[in-house]
């Protein structure tokens, strides 16, 4: 709970059993190295104690050592024979839950904290929804892309130029391991885990952000065959701006995985004149194009700046936080203020009830 440390102003070690819990505790530790410790001070209000840290030089740290050596357990250490022992305060982080209050705490990616979840994909929307989410206190998280960092990636994935050359989802991990010392983070090999039904009975959320029409396909297998699966997700950008962002989620009792309920979405939302900023989310690609093979590919074509693909899955991961503790299926259409095109900025079109969802009479 401590956190981080580092000196601020040098005190003075009063009271005669502190100085000899001090030298108890240094005798522990090699020669040579600086003595911390913790004290945990009353709270005036009778509410969980204060912590305070503090620093012992390693040469007065090697003096106590030394005592403790020769006298044993048995020492009792009076201040009157080493005198102006200082001590450097030490700033302290505390996270403890109980005196903490998290700066999130009220907004949606609060309905993270604590959840297993599964993102497929570590790429444009991919990387950046990872952080975010283990930013937001995931407890597990388990990342698949087979995919190499190239250099060109940089432009607009959350990785560093020391990544180039290694695994997506490898990269990734270790990124996500410096942000939090808490989440656990697994590395999938290949491009899916081997047992989708126990995947979507496992965890809370799984997050296609893979852009795969067969990855698509086969979560919809999946979510067919197990009613009450995980909340699913799935997620993409346009491929030529990376400043639209569309979302379709499979709520738990909801048998069509994102990819079936997309496809419907996608006919009401070409019909719509309102929505046309959309239509190109689901249009055929046109003569010329054909170097971008689906919506949000990483192709040579593709468009979009990290500030653009980060504020698009923010966005996206805010829509998922409201849909964790919900039965609602749907697709959310959102667009960045600087997105090219007339249209609502946010649109959410509840997917229709399905016969599969209806229950039928009691057997």
């Amino acid at each position: 709970p401590l956190g981080y440390t580092r000196p601020r102003d040098p005190g003075r070690v009063t009271g005669r059993a502190a100085l000899t819990a001090l030298a108890s505790a240094s005798a522990r530790n090699p020669n040579g190295e600086d003595q911390y410790f913790a004290l945990a001070g009353p709270h005036p209000t009778s509410g969980p104690p204060h912590l305070l840290c503090g620093r012992l030089p390693a040469v007065v740290a090697d003096q106590l050592r030394k005592l403790v050596r020769t006298h044993g357990a048995t020492l009792d250490l009076d201040l009157a024979t080493i005198p102006n022992i200082p001590i450097s305060w030490c700033n302290v982080s505390d996270e403890r839950p109980d005196i903490t209050t998290r700066r999130d705490d009220q907004r949606p990616v609060n309905a993270f904290q604590g959840k297993t979840v599964h993102i497929w994909g570590c790429g444009g929307l991919g990387s950046w929804i990872a952080e975010f989410i283990v930013r937001a206190g995931a407890a597990r998280i388990y990342l698949c892309d087979p995919g190499e960092v190239t250099g060109g990636l940089l432009v607009r994935q959350d990785f560093v130029e020391l990544d180039i050359g290694n695994n997506k989802a490898s990269a990734l991990a270790q990124r996500l391991h410096s942000i939090s010392d808490y989440v656990e983070v697994n590395v999938v090999p290949g491009a899916l885990p081997n047992n989708l039904a126990r995947v979507l009975s496992t965890c809370d959320i799984v997050i296609d952000a893979t852009v795969s029409i067969a990855v698509g396909q086969l979560l919809a297998a999946a979510a067919a065959a197990k009613r009450g699966h995980a909340l699913l997700a799935q997620v993409a950008t346009d491929a030529r701006t990376g400043t639209l962002g569309v979302l379709t989620v499979s709520a738990a009792p909801d048998r069509r995985g994102p990819a079936v309920i997309d496809a419907d979405v996608g006919t009401t939302v070409l019909a719509d004149g309102t929505l046309e900023l959309y239509h190109c989310l689901w249009q055929n690609v046109l003569q010329g194009d054909e170097l971008v093979p689906t919506r949000g590919c990483s192709a040579p074509t593709f468009h979009g700046s990290s500030a653009d693909l980060a504020a698009v899955a923010g966005c996206l991961v805010n829509l998922i936080g409201m849909h964790v503790a919900g039965q609602v299926s749907g697709t959310h259409l959102i667009a960045l203020p600087h997105s090219a095109g007339n249209g609502p900025c946010h649109r959410f079109i509840e997917a229709q009830p399905h016969n599969s969802d209806i229950p039928g009479p009691s057997q």
